[in-house]
């Protein structure tokens, strides 16, 4: 009789330890989120410059902290590569991304995405308009940031200037809303407008040689450069010659910001890439929340001069990440 009793005791015993494991782990399981399968965000960029896309990573990275989802950048090694963009989208589509931001290098992506019918949510980041299907573009207003620099040009130049455009990557559309407007905001306000393109035996010339031999062979006063690897070519190019000019430029990167301090620039287009990023995520990941909260939401931009770039809010967005 006492080793039936010991033994149902010690049976008793195991339950009750069961039951407590049962009931500790469940409570653990439902009480601790990190439990749920995390999303996949893929951000697909163009150009091989990390430092391009840093401003608009931390904004998408912030919400992909705040939704607990994982955020992964791929780029290209060059700008204006489609196929390879196209390649890695596939490729991530395989890999089950829950979401696509992508900034597309070229339109021919946004015509590619639509074709796929893709159930996932795709927004395109620093791209203007919206396709047909509707997707979500978010970006500054390109047009009207470079109607702004040409405002700054044709108010603070003399109206017999000679101006040269820099017309490169004219296929991402931002840069192209970009050129359209700035050539809208100087027409007749003027001296001469010259445009430096490449001919079809400079497609392959790297871009600092492309700008070089441009700069020896025609004279101007004012040169205009639209996106950030234009802008840091154009910089390399004029020390490279030890030459001077008057430099307006749209740009995000380091170097457009050092050379504004050292008055190489004379005024720079800035966009908010910090929040193009965030608003992106928000609307891969949550958009009917996204829609909510920030509906019709543009990314700001500025026009900084070196005497009012240290202005708070031109500071802030110069150097976000400064404390």
């Amino acid at each position: 009789m006492k080793y039936l009793k010991g033994g149902r005791g010690l049976i008793a015993m195991v339950v009750l330890i069961v039951i407590f494991l049962v009931t500790a782990i469940s409570q653990n399981i439902w009480s601790n989120p990190k439990s749920t399968v995390r999303k996949k965000v893929s951000f697909i960029a163009y150009g091989d410059d990390s430092e391009r896309w840093e401003n608009m990573r931390e904004g998408a990275g912030l919400v992909c902290e705040e939704k607990e989802a994982d955020l992964v950048l791929m780029t290209t090694l060059l700008e204006d590569d489609v196929n390879e963009q196209k390649e890695i989208i596939e490729r991530e589509i395989e890999d089950g991304a829950d979401a696509l931001i992508i900034a597309p290098c070229s339109n021919e992506i946004k015509e590619y995405i639509d074709s796929k019918k893709l159930r996932i949510p795709v927004v395109f980041a620093e791209s203007d308009g919206s396709p047909e299907s509707g997707r979500r573009c978010i970006s500054v207003d390109d047009y009207e940031l470079g109607y702004s620099l040409g405002s700054e040009i044709a108010e603070h130049e003399s109206d017999i200037v000679t101006v040269a455009i820099i017309s490169e990557n004219a296929d991402i559309d931002s840069v192209a809303f970009r050129e359209k407007g700035l050539r809208d905001a100087i027409e007749g306000k003027i001296g001469k407008l010259i445009n430096w393109s490449r001919n079809e035996n400079e497609e392959t010339v790297n871009k600092r040689v492309f700008i070089q031999r441009a700069l020896v062979s025609e004279a101007t006063d004012v040169i205009v450069t639209f996106d950030n690897s234009t802008t840091d070519a154009l910089l390399d190019a004029l020390e490279n010659l030890n030459q001077k000019s008057k430099v307006y430029s749209i740009s995000t990167s380091n170097k457009a910001v050092y050379n504004l301090y050292n008055k190489e620039i004379i005024a720079l287009g800035y966009s908010d890439e910090f929040s193009i990023g965030y608003l992106s995520a928000m609307y891969a990941l949550s958009p009917s929340e996204a829609e909510k909260k920030y509906p019709d939401k543009e990314a700001e931009y500025r026009i900084v001069r070196k005497e009012n770039m240290y202005d708070e809010d031109n500071q802030t967005l110069l150097f976000p990440f400064v404390n």
